[in-house]
């Protein structure tokens, strides 16, 4: 194992001289030191950075920057430079508590949180090339002064989540005092509305996008009820009650947790029903799916212990993996490559390989880990400092000095590891954030997809941290389309309507690839195409593979509401 530190990137302190020039314009008496918070895109090119100051009385300061992996390229999305005490507007491009933004699966979009507190929830949809914002929904402001002012015109939202292709988003905002599930085009735009009776809790895209799976609040007729409906809005089936929670890899089955915390899975057609557990409840336990999708590890907290299961994909065959004595953090967690699993016991960091054989001890006395995305390496932090471990434990490398206080961003909903693994993000102390560049790495291209010109002309552009790159080798199913100008750009005919695979290679950088679906648009003639840009990974479509962490999608609870819901169950239990 060879891994070495080629420079740490100081983020905090390129993005604090802008935050200092918009604390001075805004004129507002701020005696703290800003937070910040950051998150990679999908293709790990660019970096999106939270900076705010938000006091326990006076006037909160926000502010939303892009820049390059490598520093390099800041520009302002977003800010609140008007904000006033009894109206301060919050804009979170990263986390916000039950809300997380999120980058679009081929990173053309970024759908971020926003809110007055009290007053409205919502989302902005950003475009983070042109530095341009549109608020979701019915009502599409475009600056922040007139979302502010506009704000009652806006609905209360929540549970905003991207299609797998990232052409499409899932959104609940509500109406007549209910909850109803919306879809919205990339634009923030509504498409049409999908729900219209019972307050809708959460909803979940299947894994292919043609599908969602839904879970509606108690009313006086019903229990709480999971339903099955197509992206179209067709075909609306209710299977059980319960609150979902994730789909199956190949997408036949959802899994559930009912009132009674009971785990199950069950099909599609509403048969087949399978137990897990009985006393499941999410934001304390474990679930999550194998890299290939043919196993999956999930845990119970009860008054004995902690103890973790391993089950095949349905939630057949389940099997004691490993039990812990007493309420402990654990946070175990699949390699990239499926062959081992970590968890924390103590302050100790193990592996074990699936079959619960192969214990090793991999560092002691730590504060967090991570696994790179190559699965050939784990991170972890102790004395402060920032450690690498082969999977066995029998080869440690320290890539930071002691002392400078380092702690990992990475939670449920984001990494500190760069999609590519050739940086990490990581804070030091409370306040900054810095970028560990690892040696050995390519920068990665990216490849944008831009609207189609002139009915069949179409043009896609290639960059490196935001630059154009010439020369760049297209290739359209893996036969050759061209190679990019000066400027980055290759302009092409549209391919008949179909899903393609665009691919990108230059000697000295890291290729990529980006799905193309052609749908033909009958709204404009019957010969004109409309192309959308997807994700950047193309085997996450894989009926084997499971959804690449490049496109932004996370396994097990995902949105506000289900949060929410959970605590509810919490507290119920936690009552009897």
């Amino acid at each position: 194992m060879n891994v070495s530190v080629e420079e740490i990137i100081p983020v905090s302190q390129i993005v604090t001289p802008y935050f200092d020039s918009l604390v001075e314009s805004s004129k507002i008496n701020i005696n703290e030191e800003p937070l910040f918070h950051g998150s990679w895109s999908p293709d790990g090119s660019r970096l999106v950075i939270d900076t705010f100051v938000n006091p326990m009385t006076g006037t909160g300061l926000y502010a939303v920057y892009v820049l390059n992996a490598d520093g390099s390229g800041i520009r302002e999305l977003a800010s609140t430079p008007n904000n006033t005490k009894e109206r301060s507007l919050s804009i979170r491009g990263v986390y916000y508590p039950f809300s997380w933004s999120q980058w679009s699966p081929d990173g053309s979009r970024i759908g971020i949180f926003a809110n007055i507190f009290t007053v409205r929830d919502f989302y902005v949809i950003a475009d983070p090339d042109n530095t341009l914002i549109k608020t979701a929904g019915k009502c599409n402001y475009t600056t922040v002064d007139n979302i502010r002012e506009n704000i009652l015109d806006l609905e209360w939202q929540t549970n905003f989540m991207w299609n797998p292709q990232g052409i499409e988003a899932l959104i609940l905002m509500k109406h007549n005092s209910l909850s109803q599930l919306y879809l919205l085009d990339p634009n923030g735009h509504v498409l049409q509305q999908l729900t219209d009776a019972s307050d809708v809790m959460t909803a979940l895209w299947s894994n292919d996008g043609k599908k969602i799976a839904y879970s509606t609040g108690q009313t006086e007729d019903e229990e709480t009820g999971l339903w099955i409906r197509n992206e179209n809005g067709t075909e609306n089936k209710r299977l059980v009650n319960g609150i979902v929670i994730d789909w199956s890899p190949d997408d036949s089955r959802v899994f559930y947790v009912d009132g009674n915390f009971g785990l199950y899975s069950i099909k599609t057609d509403g048969i087949d029903e399978i137990q897990l557990s009985t006393d499941f409840v999410r934001n304390e336990d474990v679930f999550s799916f194998s890299p290939n999708g043919k196993s999956l590890i999930f845990s119970t907290v009860n008054d004995d212990g902690v103890t973790i299961f391993l089950a095949d994909s349905t939630g057949k065959n389940a099997k004691v993996l490993e039990e812990f004595p007493g309420h402990i953090v654990f946070k175990p967690s699949w390699s990239p490559k499926g062959d081992k699993i970590a968890f924390k016991q103590g302050m100790d960091l193990y592996t074990i390989n699936p079959n619960g054989s192969g214990k090793n001890l991999i560092a002691s006395a730590i504060t967090d880990y991570e696994w790179h995305p190559s699965g050939d390496f784990i991170s972890f932090i102790t004395s402060d400092s920032v450690f690498v471990a082969s999977p066995d434990g029998s080869t440690k490398i320290q890539l930071t000095e002691d002392g400078d206080d380092y702690r990992f961003l990475a939670d449920r909903y984001r990494n500190s590891w760069s999609p590519d693994g050739s940086r990490l993000l990581v804070r030091n102390g409370f306040e900054d954030l810095s970028v560990i560049e690892l040696e050995g790495y390519e920068d990665p291209l990216s490849i944008d997809f831009l609207t189609p010109i002139e009915g069949e002309n179409c043009k896609l552009r290639v960059r490196c941290m935001s630059e154009p790159v010439a020369d760049v080798l297209l290739t359209l199913d893996e036969k050759e389309i061209g190679f990019t100008s000066s400027s980055g750009f290759l302009n092409y005919s549209c391919p008949v309507a179909g899903r393609y695979v665009i691919n990108a290679s230059k000697e000295g950088y890291r290729s990529a690839s980006k799905v193309l679906i052609v749908e033909g648009n009958s709204s404009v003639s019957p010969e004109t195409s409309v192309v959308t840009g997807t994700s950047s990974d193309p085997s996450s479509y894989s009926e084997n593979e499971r959804t690449s962490g490049s496109e932004f999608q996370v396994s097990g609870f995902r949105g506000t509401a289900v949060v929410m819901f959970l605590l509810f169950f919490i507290h119920r239990r936690n009552s009897l």
